[in-house]
């Protein structure tokens, strides 16, 4: 509110700055029948001016020395007399016209006017609230500068007519003419003096206030050109600094790419994930953006953007909201290009994502051809990879980018220093992560075939093996399988020459008796 209140004081003053120079110099331009239009304009403007001193800056918090903003309205108004802008604004609202009375309405009598001049300190403070509030800084200084440039332009081409009716319209060849339009004519004078064009008309010889109008509007020209220039010049630095820092960092990344000889398809990715990265978070480090404030302001610019996020991790639940507040602190954009991988089946995992935009896929099969699911902005995975150990902190999945990703990413090492404080919540999420590996290994076992110790291998119908024949036929006849095996040989052949189907054999049980 306050930003829009110096912006329609800022249009009173401009008003003011620009047709007093005007109506005084070009006195064409106010007659008895267009004075009534002129007087609307100057009442209205103090009207602003008048609202300023009685209603608006009396009411206007401060900071006190306490550093709170004081809000009591006598104290407010004290300070406005004593502190404030009051002696100014009181000085630039005096009521001169009132001699109109005497001197009577014509263009040289605005001169009455001009301490509305002296309330120029609007014309900075309103465009220093719209360069703060605007997200287009660049434009307000550009249009500031441009302002600040066309009035000392106005200003010269109102002091040339004047100076050209005082020697006499067209009485030699540097005044103005006469011809044409008067403020259009000199505002050309005007604009090419000040950009040394040249072909400006000569002053005479002998005429000496010709020689000094002249240097004084060249020494003007200068000014405004060095004004121009360097405002224009600081402006378009400073909205192409982070461009140019990019192209610095990106020729870098080129140039060393190039002497390792790196694969062409690399450095195509490579190239790409910059320039994706610079157009659509014109930064490589977010972070970076925000060190210059205090600790305190970029804890609350995190948790505005990420609190809601981590908050919804199943992990999380239950857990203290200062360890959830520095873990959103700690949080780090990546950003990954179609078809990247994240993560591989059998990885040692030591970071949790959290899609941010686009994308994921959860793949598999031969070639990881097949996508099992595609997980969108807000879904976390690879949280039990956080706090498991051992077979826990292996990646059971292969995840890739379906397109351009950004995921925020949360590292082991950030999640043990943030619970070194809250010993509490370590205990709790080593518990929950004690369960999700029992459940794992549940789900695991579940899905393994189930094989009995003594496996029976069963063959298709055959003769008997004769090495196992002439095994049995070397051992000593102390031993029992020998004695056996010849005491029912004859019954067994007649046995096996007769039986059809199919032979089990207890190799386990052979290959022990034999004691190979």
């Amino acid at each position: 509110m306050i930003t829009v209140w110096y912006c329609i004081l800022m249009m009173a003053l401009l008003y003011n700055a620009w047709t007093i120079p005007l109506r005084t110099s070009f006195t064409l331009y106010q007659t008895p029948e267009n004075t009534i239009y002129w007087m609307i304009g100057d009442y209205i403007s103090d009207f602003f001016y008048w609202s300023d001193i009685l209603l608006i800056k009396p009411r206007m918090m401060y900071l006190n020395e306490h550093g709170i903003y004081e809000s009591q309205r006598r104290n407010m108004f004290i300070n406005y007399i004593k502190k404030g802008d009051f002696k100014t604004d009181l000085a630039s609202s005096l009521p001169f016209d009132v001699f109109y009375i005497f001197t009577g309405v014509r263009g040289t009598t605005s001169l009455l006017r001009l301490n509305r001049i002296l309330k120029n300190y609007t014309f900075t403070r309103a465009f220093d609230r719209l360069d703060a509030a605007s997200p287009h800084p660049t434009v307000v200084r550009l249009v500031r500068t441009v302002n600040i440039m066309l009035y000392l332009i106005h200003l010269n081409a109102c002091a040339f007519y004047a100076f050209s009716a005082w020697e006499g319209l067209g009485s030699n060849k540097f005044v103005y003419s006469g011809v044409g339009s008067a403020y259009i004519r000199c505002f050309y004078f005007a604009v090419k003096t000040a950009m040394s064009i040249g072909k400006n008309p000569k002053p005479l010889v002998d005429n000496p206030y010709e020689i000094l109008f002249m240097a004084v509007s060249w020494l003007m020209g200068i000014f405004v050109f060095a004004v121009l220039i360097g405002n224009v010049k600081d402006i378009i630095a400073q909205s192409t600094r982070n461009q140019d820092e990019y192209m610095k960092i990106f020729d870098a990344i080129s140039q060393y790419m190039f002497r390792m000889h790196l694969p062409e398809e690399t450095m195509n990715r490579v190239k790409t994930w910059c320039q994706f990265t610079w157009n659509s978070q014109k930064s490589f480090d977010e972070r970076a953006i925000l060190q210059y404030l205090p600790g305190k302001m970029m804890t609350d610019v995190a948790l505005n953007i990420h609190f809601k996020t981590i908050s919804g991790v199943k992990l999380f639940h239950g857990c203290n909201p200062g360890l959830l507040k520095m873990i959103v602190c700690r949080l780090k954009p990546i950003i990954f290009l179609p078809g990247d991988y994240i993560c591989r089946k059998g990885d040692v995992g030591m970071e949790m994502f959290i899609v941010s935009s686009g994308a994921v896929q959860v793949v598999g099969g031969p070639n990881d051809s097949i996508v099992f699911v595609t997980l969108g902005p807000g879904v976390c995975f690879g949280e039990i990879a956080l706090l498991g150990s051992g077979g826990m902190n292996r990646r059971t999945a292969s995840i890739r980018a379906h397109g351009f990703t950004t995921l925020f990413v949360l590292f082991k090492w950030d999640l043990q220093s943030a619970m070194k404080d809250y010993p509490e919540d370590q205990n709790l999420l080593a518990r929950k992560a004690a369960q999700a590996k029992k459940e794992a290994d549940a789900k695991q076992a579940a899905s393994k075939p189930k094989i009995s110790q003594s496996e029976e291998i069963v063959f298709p119908t055959r003769r008997e093996p004769q090495l196992i024949k002439t095994v049995i036929q070397l051992l000593p006849e102390s031993h029992p399988l020998a004695d056996k095996n010849r005491g029912n040989q004859d019954a067994t052949d007649d046995t096996k020459n007769k039986e059809e189907g199919r032979e089990i054999i207890q190799v386990e049980t052979i290959t022990t008796s034999l004691n190979f």
